[in-house]
């Protein structure tokens, strides 16, 4: 059985939509460094990422739905909206690994037939950035946990694997 990638992808970003709800607005402009982009700006990015990669697999035009600023609510909204947009397009049933599917990497360009685009190039870059965003929170004192980023570890609260927390 293969999983759909559409559903891959709403599961990543509905988990990125639980984050980012728990998030207090006054850490979004908050970065792990100063050369690095800020939550706001890693949410962003993730949600971009999703439509980057599956557009191109349905032969659609790739949107975005960013919102200006970086408040809490223009983030949602923009997850919420890319969520839905991406539940309208249709099923991506197989990979085409005939297809190749071009793209910007930083300062490179890559060129993947669609298997490996999605598996090598999208879905790093999605958890990446998500990665950020929790990362970010995290070293902020926002409480989360490892279900809040995959949606199925529980622990109860207060919970730690270290000793002396």
């Amino acid at each position: 059985m293969q999983i759909s990638i559409k559903s891959l992808l709403h599961n990543y970003l509905s988990q990125l939509l639980s984050i980012v709800t728990k998030i207090p607005q006054e850490i979004f402009h908050k970065q792990l460094a100063s050369n690095m982009f800020s939550l706001a700006k890693n949410a962003k990015i993730a949600a971009n990422f999703s439509l980057r990669g599956y557009c191109p697999l349905v032969d659609q035009k790739i949107v975005t739905f960013e919102e200006d600023g970086s408040t809490k609510e223009g983030i949602l909204r923009t997850i919420q909206k890319t969520l839905n947009y991406l539940d309208s397009l249709p099923e991506v049933t197989d990979l085409d690994s005939s297809r190749r599917i071009n793209d910007k990497a930083g300062f490179t360009t890559v060129d993947l037939p669609q298997p490996q685009y999605i598996h090598q190039y999208i879905i790093p870059n999605l958890l990446f950035h998500i990665s950020m965003v929790y990362a970010i929170a995290r070293h902020c004192g926002v409480t989360l946990s490892k279900g809040d980023f995959d949606g199925l570890h529980k622990y109860p609260d207060n919970f730690t694997f270290i000793d002396g927390f």
